[in-house]
């Protein structure tokens, strides 16, 4: 492609993803298109580099040609850049592109036995496990939920054919004493994710797991989980 027609290409793609930012976001024909989108944590990595998009649509748009060519010309980056853009805006990333499935997950019901539980933990390396009954969240097992027992009700709880029915004051999500995890809808965004996890650095909480149902809700069939080694895959 010649450095003219690259140009042009350029300046076309540049006008379409400020139509297609201001049409999604409902912005006024005096913001900035730009300035939302670096203010916007899904497009916030990408700073420096609309900045310079920015800079360079500037100056093709607002100065004459100099005999007929252009100031400068675009490199191919430039306009994958934008195609970029162009695809978060239309194709956001939702928790559900990035959850690890329910079907993927190891997951037990109210009926089955601590022990099996406590078995695949250790084999697995698994750091908790959901507790399900008819598809819905009722109780989070862990190591912690392990000692706590310990503690309280002494080891020998666990060399029988304890269920989890058995602990269920210690597993249910309604008796979680700190904030170790949180829900979103299928459709809710990445950025929105991310902010999940960021104001769980902030704050200096414990937020290990999000779980992920249709809208959101606890009370609804679980669909799949995020934890930050999805999000720090994403980046």
């Amino acid at each position: 492609m010649s450095d003219i027609n690259r140009t042009e290409e350029f300046l076309d793609k540049y006008k379409q993803m400020e139509v297609l930012v201001r049409n999604e976001y409902n912005l006024g024909n005096n913001d900035s298109v730009m300035n939302f989108l670096i203010s916007n944590n899904e497009f916030k990595s990408l700073e420096n580099e609309l900045d310079l998009c920015r800079d360079t649509r500037n100056l093709l748009s607002h100065n004459p040609k100099i005999n007929g060519e252009y100031a400068v010309y675009p490199s191919e980056e430039m306009i994958k850049l934008l195609d970029k853009v162009i695809q978060k805006v239309t194709q956001p990333i939702k928790a559900s592109n990035i959850m690890v499935k329910k079907s993927e997950l190891c997951f037990m019901g109210m009926e089955d036995k601590v022990s099996d539980a406590m078995a695949a933990m250790k084999e697995h390396s698994y750091k908790y496990i959901p507790i399900l009954a008819d598809g819905v969240l009722v109780g989070m097992f862990s190591a912690k939920t392990v000692l706590e027992i310990m503690v309280n009700e002494g080891a020998d709880i666990f060399k029988g054919d304890i269920t989890f029915e058995g602990i269920k004051n210690y597993i249910s999500i309604e008796n979680v004493s700190s904030k170790t995890f949180a829900f979103v809808g299928n459709s809710t965004l990445l950025s929105e994710i991310k902010e999940i996890f960021k104001d769980d650095v902030d704050n200096k909480e414990r937020i290990n797991i999000i779980f992920v149902t249709q809208h959101g809700k606890k009370d609804e069939k679980l669909l799949g989980i995020i934890t930050a080694w999805e999000i720090a895959a994403m980046q």
